[in-house]
């Protein structure tokens, strides 16, 4: 029996991201990347760079290649996700779609864009890569094997420092209503990861803001990103977080120093960790994958019951090898061939959103107050 044909890819988008999912879409032994689709010059450089077609729009690719794409990987800025997306699913009635974080840039318009593909039969995949990484693999099934276990709490960080640069190469970064600040581009995957670690969506937050220090010239007042936040959680399954976030202080403590999955950033040596999951049993520090725990047999050995008198043992996690972003890319594959569901779905996407909305509420306020938080609609 013949082998199933590589899936055939479209890339729209060649900003900052691009570049990576182009890299394992053509390293890929399942996926095919066709075509780069981008009005805008790096799309251009970048589909020369790697000798593939490129197209101004959808329409000029649907009327150029003899045999359309079955998937597309969507990487344009946030706040285009929902319009590019449904352009795609009416224009090519494609088999599914990879859309990069966040899923969209407010409720309404993801939760129309989910109906939208379920009637046209699209499946969606949300860019969380995090869920591929090998790290947060092993903590999810050291968590679901009981090894720390009730979780009662978590905590964590995102901390770095963007520079100048970073704003002044795309002005929407410097607006919240277009996507932009360290709670929707950063915190948001966060946030997935902490949905994917728990089994548990977050229904309430606390927030309040740090010290804001830079200027954005042009940007309204009311609409200028955050630089960050003391944030506080409540899941619903009674499992409580604090998480700090900041993009404007000099810290490894964040996803990227952390793992170095992201060649853009690089890695911090000695490697440090940002997720602490605790729980009756154990403690999980991730990405380190270190398992703290109180040995029973040493405890019987001092006559003393389990617990805070007697020694915790620190025992090193194993975990497996593999790139999330290309990981991702062999899912991609799987879910156009039918052999999987998508590991972070439209409605994992949008349950992520929801969180960033309670958030940038609670920062507006500024009063401390929390900010609950509904899935039931979307579950």
């Amino acid at each position: 029996m013949a082998e199933n044909p590589k899936v055939r890819v479209a890339l729209i988008g060649g900003g900052t991201i691009a570049p990576l999912h182009a890299e394992y879409l053509m390293s890929s032994p399942t996926c095919e990347l066709v075509a780069i689709v981008d009005p805008y010059p790096p799309g251009c450089a970048l589909a020369a760079t790697l000798s593939l077609p490129h197209f101004e729009s959808v329409a000029s690719l649907l009327n150029s290649l003899q045999k359309p794409p079955e998937a597309y990987v969507i990487c344009v800025p946030s706040s285009l996700h929902v319009s590019i997306a449904t352009n795609v699913i009416h224009q090519t009635q494609p088999m599914a779609l990879l859309i990069e974080k966040p899923f969209c840039t407010d409720s309404k318009s993801g939760a129309e864009l989910l109906a939208l593909a379920s009637e046209k039969g699209c499946k969606i995949l949300v860019g969380h890569h995090r869920r591929f990484h090998p790290s947060l693999s092993t903590t999810r099934s050291a968590i679901q094997d009981g090894k720390i276990g009730n979780i009662t709490a978590i905590s964590g960080m995102w901390t770095a420092k963007k520079d100048e640069i970073y704003f002044a190469s795309a002005s929407w970064r410097a607006t919240r209503s277009a996507g932009g600040g360290p709670i929707w581009t950063n915190f948001v995957h966060d946030i997935d990861a902490l949905h994917f670690l728990t089994g548990a969506k977050v229904t309430c937050v606390w927030a309040i803001s740090t010290t804001s220090r830079r200027k954005h010239a042009g940007v309204a007042a009311d609409d200028i990103v955050e630089e960050g936040a003391a944030i506080m959680t409540q899941f619903s399954n009674g499992v409580v977080g604090t998480f700090l976030v900041s993009d404007n202080v000099a810290s490894p403590y964040g996803w990227e120093a952390a793992t170095g999955d992201n060649p853009l950033y690089p890695k911090a040596e000695p490697p440090v960790d940002i997720y602490r999951i605790l729980g009756t049993k154990g403690t999980i520090v991730v990405p380190e994958n270190t398992l703290w725990t109180y040995d029973p047999e040493t405890a019987d050995k001092y006559n003393q019951e389990t617990g805070w008198k007697s020694p915790i043992s620190r025992i090193k996690l194993p975990v497996a090898e593999g790139i999330p972003f290309q990981n991702q890319a062999e899912h991609l594959a799987r879910v156009v061939r039918d052999l999987e569901d998508p590991l972070c779905s439209a409605e994992d996407g949008l349950a992520a959103v929801s969180v960033c909305e309670a958030i940038a509420t609670a920062l507006k306020a500024k009063d401390g107050l929390p900010v609950p938080i509904s899935h039931a609609s979307r579950n």
